[in-house]
């Protein structure tokens, strides 16, 4: 830009002397100039206006070119705006990039200024007590070792007491160059820590052939240049922290908003502990929820070390780290050995397994504590009160989750279930066989359908009323329920009509609980407010897959069954068979 502007001066003062030598030939100053030389300056006035307007249209140009650019800058902009679905950064950060590019400028500037043989910088795994290489720069072939081990005289303990150290070579011991793989010719070394917010991370060697090569000003050269790289590590790990915390809410929003309602618990214990499993760092993830029948605590889910309780196992909450969590309180637990609580989920059980540290926090259901979520590490000191407030977070936005979809299962509980009886009915009772058949499909099992309607129910509701027959309705399905397992389905079919669908059995092994329905309820003696009486009811069976391919063919064969017991007489059971 400072050219151009020089050129334009230059056009312009060119022009006005040439215009003064052609257009005003009458002065003084220039009457005595040859017309040679008038026409040569004529001649330049024309180069240089031309030049001029060059320059004037090459400016217009630019500024077209650029408005152009802010134009479609604006747009795309727009654009972004508009495509952005949540929260974020509107640039980007590579900060593993950053951190290489400052660790290689750093070595080479201590390399170059004290003119070093090698200048090699690691940092301390505190996990593993060995260091490792971050970058090195060296006039050696040789390069130092990826990693070594947190001992010898020097490095057994210099990051318990870290400071700046200059060795001559009467001072260097057999193991102070532990980190060559074959010690070179020293004739001095220089240690400088780098410690991020007064915790010691790593160090700087930085080492000559030459014997006293260096004094304490360059230590403490060398120690500034430390504190600028901490310092802009420290930056970086905050840009970097602030990512986390994006992709954080990002996955939280995501788990919120994509959830469907018909979701299996499993499957969203399971989601759940992948967003956790990328922002936090632990050995075993617990999720226990209070059973609603049993009121005992019980493992719902569990991801990390399988040495230890699983899914379905039940917790003693007193005296454990799981008290304070079902009375809704968070729980960080820097060491178990330290703490005052006594176990983990049994008495005891810190002795078999040896966890160190937990966070825990409690996970609620509208107003009632419903269990929690407990993070186990073997170390100690894992986590902080950051962590806590982070997995707080998670947890309250995860109990609205669970609070929504307990909502949604009540209510499609209401829909499911049969208002009079409460047992399934009709709809639900087709879509639970629909269900088991495929799972039959799958695992090549059988399932038996009974088929089941009340012997001259209609005499009931004529002689004595509806009320009364509601009771005979509710209790003859309480009959039913209780003669078959918990885990076979009993459903209201229909008016005076059930259903029983029986898992992983065929019809003949089922025919003597079909028989004991029939005498169960033959032999119960329905009184209620001047009503005295005993019921029948009728029994057709038919067996998946032998006895149809779908539902509709299943239902119809327990159907016909069912109706030729009732015209054989009733207060029967009879099985389908395949006309010849």
């Amino acid at each position: 830009m400072n050219s151009l502007k020089s050129t334009w001066i230059v056009s312009i003062i060119l022009i006005v002397v040439l215009f003064l030598f052609t257009v005003y030939p009458s002065v003084n100053a220039f009457k005595n100039v040859p017309a040679t030389f008038q026409n040569v300056f004529r001649i330049l006035l024309f180069i240089a206006i031309l030049s001029l307007m060059i320059f004037l249209l090459t400016e217009i140009n630019n500024w077209h070119r650029r408005c152009q650019a802010l134009s479609s800058s604006d747009e795309q902009s727009g654009k972004n705006k508009n495509s952005i679905p949540t929260v974020g950064f509107h640039y980007s950060i590579d900060t593993s990039k950053n951190y290489k590019q400052i660790t290689r400028q750093l070595v080479d500037i201590i390399y170059s200024s004290l003119m070093a043989q090698t200048v090699v910088m690691y940092l301390f795994n505190h996990e593993e007590n060995n260091y490792i290489l971050q970058e090195y720069n060296s006039t050696r072939k040789s390069s130092p070792a990826d990693s070594f081990q947190s001992e010898g005289e020097l490095f057994n303990e210099y990051h318990l007491h870290p400071k700046p150290e200059l060795f001559q070579s009467s001072q260097i011991g057999p193991d102070y160059l532990i980190y060559y793989p074959n010690p070179p010719k020293v004739g001095t070394l220089m240690l400088i820590p780098i410690k991020v917010n007064k915790s010691y991370v790593g160090f700087i060697g930085v080492d000559s052939i030459d014997k006293e090569a260096w004094g304490s000003e360059d230590l403490d050269l060398v120690a500034s240049f430390a504190k600028l790289y901490a310092n802009a590590i420290l930056q970086i790990d905050v840009i970097d922290q602030q990512e986390t915390y994006i992709h954080f809410f990002k996955d939280l929003c995501k788990i919120n908003t994509e959830i469907t309602l018909g979701i299996e618990p499993h499957e969203l214990y399971k989601q759940a502990a992948a967003i956790l499993k990328k922002f936090f760092e632990f050995d075993k993830l617990t999720f226990a929820f209070i059973n609603n029948h049993s009121q005992e605590l019980v493992i719902e889910y569990v991801e990390g070390s399988e040495a230890d309780y699983t899914i379905g196992h039940e917790i003693t909450v007193k005296r454990g780290v799981w008290e304070p969590i079902i009375a809704k309180k968070p729980v960080l637990v820097n060491d178990y050995d330290k703490s005052k609580i006594e176990f983990r989920f049994q008495p005891d059980d810190l002795k078999i397994i040896p966890f160190r540290s937990a966070l825990g926090i409690p996970l609620t259901t509208g107003m009632k504590e419903s269990g929690g979520i407990l993070l186990e590490s073997f170390r100690t000191h894992r986590y902080f009160k950051d962590d806590l407030e982070t997995l707080g977070i998670f947890g309250k936005s995860f109990s609205e989750i669970l609070n929504r979809l307990t909502i949604y299962q009540s209510m499609k509980n209401l829909a499911m279930i049969d208002g009079l009886t409460g047992i399934y009915n009709h709809r639900a009772f087709k879509e639970r066989l629909q269900i088991e058949i495929d799972r039959s499909q799958r695992y090549g099992n059988n399932i038996t359908l009974l088929i089941l309607d009340l012997d001259k129910f209609k005499r009931i509701n004529d002689t004595y009323g509806h009320l009364r027959g509601d009771y005979v309705l509710k209790k003859s399905a309480n009959i039913i329920r209780s003669s078959v397992r918990t885990v076979d389905t009993v459903a209201r079919y229909g008016g005076e009509e059930f259903a029983v669908i029986l898992i992983n059995t065929d019809k003949k092994s089922c025919l003597n609980t079909a028989e004991r329905i029939c005498k169960n309820m033959h032999s119960f003696l329905f009184e209620k407010d001047g009503m005295a009486e005993r019921m029948a009811i009728s029994i057709g069976m038919s067996e998946f897959p032998g006895d149809g391919e779908d539902v509709q063919s299943i239902i119809s064969s327990a159907d016909m069954a069912m109706y030729k017991a009732k015209r054989a007489g009733g207060n029967q059971v009879i099985m389908f068979e395949h006309e010849s």
